[in-house]
């Protein structure tokens, strides 16, 4: 069975809900969480700049990266991650990589950044392509 026929643990509906980002400069990170094919609107301007049906934020000029922390609305193992780049053609992510973690209860923001936090990789550095679905299986 491919993963994506399996349930997905971050839905909203399960009360999966995204709550930390570095940067939203351009589009709120909400829009990760989104059950709809993501949409593109010609000619749909904010006060920010072109309205983008995903996480945008701001190009990065200094070393680091982007990141955000999304917690899963039930516990269980993660066997994969799509990163939907519909839309992003020139603007899209070069690579990703996802962590994750296990805590009781429901730990503030500042818990979840905190460097006590034991993160483990669990998707190492993966190569992006720009308006594509970008599937990547986890293996355990």
């Amino acid at each position: 069975m491919n993963f994506t026929e399996l349930l997905d643990l971050a839905s909203e509906r399960l009360g999966g809900a995204v709550l930390l980002a570095n940067d939203e400069f351009f589009a709120p990170k909400e829009n990760l969480l989104k059950p709809s094919a993501p949409i593109f609107i010609e000619g749909k301007y904010t006060d920010l700049g072109k309205w983008m049906d995903g996480w945008e934020s701001r190009r990065r000029r200094t070393p680091g990266f982007d990141w955000c922390i999304v917690r899963l609305g039930l516990p269980g193992v993660i066997r994969g991650i799509v990163v939907d780049t519909s839309h992003f053609k020139g603007n899209y992510p070069e690579q990703c990589s996802l962590e994750a973690c296990t805590m009781d209860g429901l730990p503030t923001a500042q818990e979840l950044i905190s460097d006590s936090v034991p993160w483990t990789e669990v998707l190492p550095k993966a190569n992006l392509n720009g308006d594509s679905l970008n599937p990547f299986a986890i293996l355990s």
